[in-house]
């Protein structure tokens, strides 16, 4: 499934990235430095997000979409109720590049401040931005799989496309606008 990113909600991104990029981590060090890489990985990282939103709206799914200050770490994406109500934390995993074909989730992030629900996505650099949902992971899907990797940027836990579950199952399992 593609999303075309409506202009709004990519200007939207944009003004986010280019207010957080002095705040934006330095820990992932496998990214070029500088604040112009930080703005533009975060311009892709909130398009994803963006992407995830419009589905959640296009499905009518009941979320709640993150409200933290763009100068601190976000605990998570989305939350979204499951069918009796319990919230679940969403995190969104945009990739940029097509050989990309893994979700990964840092083991600390997994430990400190787990999700429940990770998205994957793939961002395409075209005129609208276009994104496709690759699929989605539970939490204890990673934790299953228990496949640690360290490419010279911290242990992240690893999921490659085939073990990911189709983003259209998840409809059902989540709780809908009244």
């Amino acid at each position: 499934m593609k999303i075309t990113i409506s202009p709004a909600l990519e200007q939207e991104a944009r003004n986010y990235a280019t207010l957080s990029r002095s705040f934006t981590s330095d820990r992932h060090d496998f990214h070029e430095g500088g604040l112009s890489a930080k703005q533009r990985k975060m311009f892709e990282g909130k398009l994803g997000e963006k992407a995830i939103q419009q589905f959640f709206v296009a499905n009518d799914i009941k979320f709640v979409a993150d409200s933290s200050s763009h100068e601190q770490a976000d605990l998570f994406d989305f939350i979204v109720y499951d069918l009796h109500g319990n919230p679940l934390k969403v995190d969104v995993k945009t990739r940029t590049k097509k050989y990309h074909t893994r979700t990964l989730e840092m083991v600390e992030q997994m430990t400190k401040k787990p999700k429940d629900i990770y998205f994957s996505v793939q961002l395409y650099a075209t005129n609208p931005f276009t994104v496709a949902l690759i699929g989605y992971a539970l939490k204890e899907d990673f934790l299953t799989a228990n496949r640690i990797e360290n490419l010279g940027y911290l242990d992240n836990y690893v999921l490659y496309d085939s073990e990911l579950n189709a983003s259209s199952t998840i409809i059902d399992l989540l709780q809908k606008n009244n």
